[in-house]
């Protein structure tokens, strides 16, 4: 139990003598993650839509367990007819944005939801209105393409494409209390690394401890009187 107090007051002893270097290691890197959040990283915003996969309304025959079945499993085929950059080009050949069909796939994300016939699609660009206006396309695209592929589907938007106010990333609160505790843990972690390399006495009860042989006396420290 000694061994453990003693170590424990030597580890506090040492955050007590380099407490500037850890508060400056800490303010710096929650400073320098400020400035990259705030200053240096664009950020991106995120829109999107939902469909309805469903029969074509002019079709008279019963709507059953087995059609709603059959579009539940269409949907991971319209998912990936969406994530295509022929549908993709074709859909933003109409705008003035300079963008390629493959970053926009890569932008993409097309979620069946589970156990529905509805069809999420988001669309994440670092310009608001390009995102809305890029989705909207890919949307009606989308709309005409499917007609081709299932001619007795009916595609439906039952919730429009939104103008997105706030970006999603950079999470700057998150990146900033990130960087502050990191900075702290370093900081500690450096201190305790320095006091450990430190092979010097710093007192007189640890010149007896090691070399068994009292004190005599001791040169006093000329600053501290």
């Amino acid at each position: 139990m000694e061994e453990q107090a003693i170590s424990l007051s030597e580890i506090f002893e040492a955050i007590r003598k380099r407490w500037i270097m850890i508060v400056a290691i800490t303010l710096t890197a929650t400073i320098i993650s400020g400035v990259i959040s705030f200053f240096v990283i664009d950020p991106v915003y995120e829109t999107s839509t939902k469909l309805f996969i469903g029969k074509e309304e002019s079709d008279e025959a019963a709507y059953n367990t087995n059609d709603i079945q059959m579009y539940q499993k269409l949907l991971q085929t319209y998912a990936q007819a969406i994530k295509t950059k022929d549908l993709t080009g074709r859909a933003i050949s109409a705008l003035s944005y300079d963008l390629e069909a493959v970053d926009v796939v890569n932008a993409l994300t097309v979620t069946p939801i589970t156990d529905t016939q509805i069809l999420q699609i988001k669309y994440q660009s670092k310009d608001q209105q390009e995102a809305v206006d890029v989705l909207k396309n890919i949307t009606n695209e989308f709309i005409t393409t499917s007609k081709e592929l299932v001619s007795n589907g009916n595609v439906r938007i039952i919730e429009e494409v939104q103008f997105p106010e706030n970006a999603i990333s950079p999470n700057k609160m998150k990146n900033i209390v990130m960087a502050f505790l990191l900075g702290f843990i370093v900081s500690i972690g450096l201190v305790l690394l320095l006091e450990y390399l430190d092979n010097t006495y710093k007192n007189k009860d640890q010149l007896e401890k090691e070399l068994g042989i009292p004190v005599l006396g001791c040169i006093p420290d000329v600053e501290s009187i």
